[in-house]
């Protein structure tokens, strides 16, 4: 158009020379700078200097407003306009229009009011395309940004889906044709993605896992659009390996479709199976044990959750006896035992062993000896029948302090005894006392008659001391021929006691159906009185008062050693 335009037609020649290698420059610059890489400041550069070379040209045209570069000076505007810049176009264009009304008046073929009148037209023209144009250019912008940030979410997504362990797909409801699935969902099936999609679901999948998937879409719907499967299911072409799925329904432009998620549960599955099996096989044991295996829970409210058989052959009550109602268990304890469950409940004691007593079916009472141990949630343990082994235990101890001819306190028992007792008399201050019997021609019956008179002796001697002293009196064997009595020799019950007691033992005793022995005893006397409170020092005391008297017998009787010991 410039080459076009004779030279003759110039006014200013110089400004048409300017112009033109502007606009050459402009349109050279814009074509070889890569304008994508450079700020978008920079980027208004190209159309602002191609417009300032349409009004030089303008400017330097002899006719003015019949050039056609009027028309070329809109081109940089709507350029301009690409940019979204509203406020720079509408400067702009303003600007142009100052410029073209300063410009033009020196033009030979218009008057000064025509080019007022076109000027103004130019830039209303020129405002409105420019404002316009860029609403669509920002319109198509934002749906073009929308688009890409669209695309990149679903990348992102497709990105993150392959990258998860689980399985995932979706498929059309009608057909059951897979219109997406992940790389993991395709690996296991031995298929790429793009394999996959496309195909009916029931190419992949095992019968179990169909038969999960046609009880899952019987129920899936807009009323129930998330359901899970509730049995684990074995999966095609990999023996032993489970999986379970959750599967949700989606209301799509293009029909209904499902999306199945699935996790490989194999670990799982079979630890439960594993633990399942050793559940059965300790239930097993536990059925079958003399002793009874329990757990118990406290949440929702205290009960059984298992009780073994062996319980009815222990309290005589079926097992649901108390797994229908913990409270039958404590009916049957003793006020120990349910003091002791009570303080457990507490976190006030923990009960380890312990013995319970309860009452059996019959009547009876049962001792338990159970061991307990605190899990989540309760308390499990086992409880065994020790009655018996408590009374023979209860037996043996009783021996352990007991003379086992006699039946009366041995001298372990005397010791323990009488400590208590002279704690006691001390505390309130009233007087104990010890008598030391021995009896005198003991070993001659033994050695006349046998050893056997000799125990019929001592017996008879224990029971005649126990007929004259008071309940609370403690009578012991502490030897072979020995005794102690233990008594209060102040209180009226006491009084003569040694007397008494000499009158008992000087009766004939019965050895044999013809014979009879004569064992009086030599007795001694100790008071706290006169020794103290002290068990050893008293019991030292009457001792020496009694061979003290034994040797006053011999001496009188004018006796040497046979009536002694």
């Amino acid at each position: 158009m410039i080459v076009a335009t004779s030279a003759t037609s110039w006014a200013r020649p110089g400004l048409a020379v300017a112009g033109t290698v502007v606009a050459a420059v402009t349109i050279f610059v814009s074509v070889a700078v890569p304008w994508a890489r450079v700020p978008r400041q920079l980027q208004l550069i190209p159309p602002v200097l191609f417009l300032s070379a349409m009004l030089t040209l303008i400017a330097a045209a002899r006719t003015g407003f019949g050039l056609p570069f009027m028309m070329m000076a809109v081109l940089p505007l709507m350029w301009l306009a690409i940019y979204e810049a509203r406020w720079t176009v509408i400067s702009i264009t303003t600007l142009t229009g100052l410029a073209l009304w300063l410009v033009t008046p020196g033009g030979h073929d218009a008057s000064p009011s025509a080019t007022n009148v076109v000027v103004v037209v130019f830039v209303v023209c020129a405002v409105g395309m420019g404002y316009a144009l860029q609403g669509m250019v920002a319109d198509t912008r934002r749906v073009a940004r929308e688009l890409r940030e669209q695309r990149a979410a679903f990348e992102n997504a497709a990105m993150m889906l392959d990258v998860l362990p689980e399985l995932v797909s979706r498929f059309r409801l009608p057909d059951h044709v897979i219109t997406y699935c992940n790389a993991a969902w395709a690996a296991q099936y031995n298929r790429t993605p793009g394999n996959a999609v496309g195909q009916p679901l029931e190419a992949f999948l095992s019968d179990d896992e169909l038969a999960g998937l046609s009880s899952q879409l019987t129920l899936l719907g807009p009323d129930a659009p998330v359901l899970e499967d509730t049995a684990e299911r074995a999966v095609a072409h990999h023996p032993g390996q489970w999986l379970h799925w959750i599967d949700r329904y989606l209301v799509g432009a293009h029909g209904d479709e499902i999306l199945s998620i699935g996790r490989d549960v194999t670990a799982r599955h079979n630890a439960e199976a594993e633990l399942a099996a050793s559940e059965a096989r300790y239930r097993e044991l536990a059925d079958n044990a003399a002793d009874v295996v329990w757990r118990f829970a406290l949440e929702p409210t205290p009960h059984f959750d298992y009780i073994s058989p062996s319980v009815e052959g222990i309290l005589g009550y079926p097992p649901s006896y108390f797994l229908e109602d913990f409270g039958r268990m404590l009916e049957i304890l003793d006020e120990s035992g349910r003091a002791a469950i009570g303080r457990a409940f507490n976190g006030e004691q923990v009960l380890g062993r312990f013995d319970f007593r309860f009452r059996h079916a019959d009547g009876s009472t049962i001792i338990g000896e159970t061991r307990t141990a605190t899990v989540r949630g309760g308390m499990q343990g086992v409880s065994r029948d020790v009655t018996e082994l408590r009374r023979l235990q209860a037996t043996v101890a009783a021996l352990a302090l007991r003379d086992p001819l006699t039946g009366l306190a041995n001298r372990r028992l005397l010791e323990e005894l009488l400590d208590a007792e002279l704690a006691r008399t001390q505390r309130n201050g009233s007087t104990l006392a010890i008598a030391f019997l021995d009896l005198d021609g003991f070993k001659s019956v033994n050695d006349s008659y046998g050893h056997e008179c000799g125990d019929i002796v001592l017996c008879e001697t224990a029971h005649r001391l126990l007929d004259v002293v008071r309940d609370t009196d403690t009578v012991a064997r502490v030897g072979g021929d020995e005794f102690v009595i233990v008594y209060e020799p102040n209180d009226s019950n006491s009084r003569h006691l040694i007397e008494r007691v000499e009158r008992a033992l000087s009766t004939p005793i019965k050895i044999t159906a013809t014979e009879v022995a004569f064992c009086p005893a030599s007795i001694g006397v100790a008071e706290t009185s006169t020794v103290g409170h002290n068990r050893v020092a008293l019991l030292a005391e009457a001792d020496r008062a009694m061979y003290q008297q034994k040797r006053a017998k011999v001496l009188r009787a004018g006796r040497g050693g046979e009536a002694a010991r």
